[in-house]
């Protein structure tokens, strides 16, 4: 009668360093879905942290998720803070029992404004107090995109053999293995969403999203004002869809368009709150974003892609559109107007042949996470 109650067991502690920060719309969604995978298939005993740079561009509602400022956080405009930060940085990880790192590029030298050393040291930082504590590592969904060798090399220092990593992309897995680093290469986890059930009653025949991103490109951004007006001659109504509206001209969709568009008028998304929830409405999508094709492939609309790199070249691939595909750094308006055209006529079939890639593409993603 005296016998101790059993304890109930301690709910895993679970950290989430994303590039979930700066008001980047794609970023929130891949967070919000890699947490409701976690708690779908791990059950309610756990305890998420999730480490940010800004929590008002948060989508996810859950008053149990908490949220922590990385480390370093504008260090140069509020030092004592970061004195906080880095102490709550490193006790947090050493108290965790994982730590999921991605979705998202960690470390690059191809943007303009970015130093790769500095990106660098930050998440060697992390990763070493993390392998210091015994803190078991997940990189989930890492993009790598670099350049430089001396860059690449560095990659052995902060990459372990053994270490459980997913990539996002093939150059990724390709750099990886080169070093002896195992890895395998998955699909983005909002391949998952399911799009509402009346999309067909709300969809508008006439709005047609645009996706631009600043810095790729070079001359041929003249033509994006041109394109816009094009469309409203062939009597559709284009709008702007903004996914990041925080840093410089190459990540601000707003700062990028109100510059291509100067002098002119033109349909834009405020937010991405906004832009999120005007997807399911639109006709189809012509876009250099990553997430533009995504999005248009799991809600089944018709997509013709402007390549800027790598990892759109990828999704090209991967959504079977290369035949619609424009290269943004060779893009005219004849190209434009060829392509477009062969979206239109052959609408009903791309808009089906989309959702048939969601449909394998998902199946295909659940299979590679049934080992996290």
């Amino acid at each position: 009668m005296f016998s101790r109650k059993p304890k109930k067991p301690q709910p895993k502690k679970i950290l989430f360093m994303t590039a979930a920060w700066a008001h980047n719309l794609w970023d929130e969604l891949i967070l919000k879905w890699e947490i409701e995978y976690i708690q779908e298939h791990y059950g309610k005993n756990i305890d998420i942290t999730v480490f940010t740079y800004d929590i008002t561009g948060s989508i996810i509602n859950d008053d149990k998720i908490k949220y922590v400022s990385y480390f370093p956080n504008n260090f140069g405009g509020e030092p004592l803070k970061n004195v906080g930060y880095f102490f709550k940085n490193i006790l947090l990880i050493a108290k965790a029992d994982v730590l999921i790192i991605g979705w998202g590029g960690i470390l690059f030298d191809n943007e303009p404004g970015v130093e790769f050393w500095s990106l660098f040291m930050e998440w060697s930082f992390r990763v070493k107090i993390a392998r210091m504590f015994h803190t078991i590592i997940l990189f989930w969904g890492i993009g790598l995109e670099i350049k430089e060798v001396k860059n690449k090399m560095k990659l052995r220092k902060l990459f372990k053999p053994g270490d459980f990593i997913l990539v996002r992309d093939a150059q990724s897995k390709w750099l990886l293995d080169a070093l002896e680093l195992p890895s395998v290469q998955v699909q983005d986890i909002v391949f998952l969403h399911t799009p509402p059930a009346n999309i067909e009653e709300n969809t508008d025949d006439k709005l047609v999203w645009i996706s631009v991103r600043g810095g790729f490109l070079g001359e041929n951004e003249s033509a994006i004002p041109l394109m816009y007006d094009r469309l409203i001659e062939l009597g559709y109504n284009p709008i702007f869809l903004v996914f990041s509206t925080e840093g410089e001209e190459s990540q601000n969709d707003t700062i990028f368009i109100r510059k291509v568009m100067i002098g002119k008028t033109y349909n834009v998304t405020k937010s991405i709150s906004q832009t999120l929830d005007i997807f399911p409405r639109l006709h189809s999508v012509i876009g250099m974003r990553l997430h533009a094709g995504i999005l248009a492939c799991t809600h089944d609309i018709p997509f013709l892609p402007i390549s800027y790199g790598p990892k759109t070249n990828d999704l090209m691939e991967l959504l079977e559109v290369q035949h619609l595909g424009i290269q943004a750094r060779e893009f005219s308006m004849d190209m434009f107007d060829a392509n477009w055209n062969a979206l239109t006529t052959n609408y009903e079939q791309e808009k089906l042949h989309m959702k048939i890639r969601h449909n394998h593409i998902a199946e295909t993603l659940k299979t590679n996470l049934k080992n996290i």
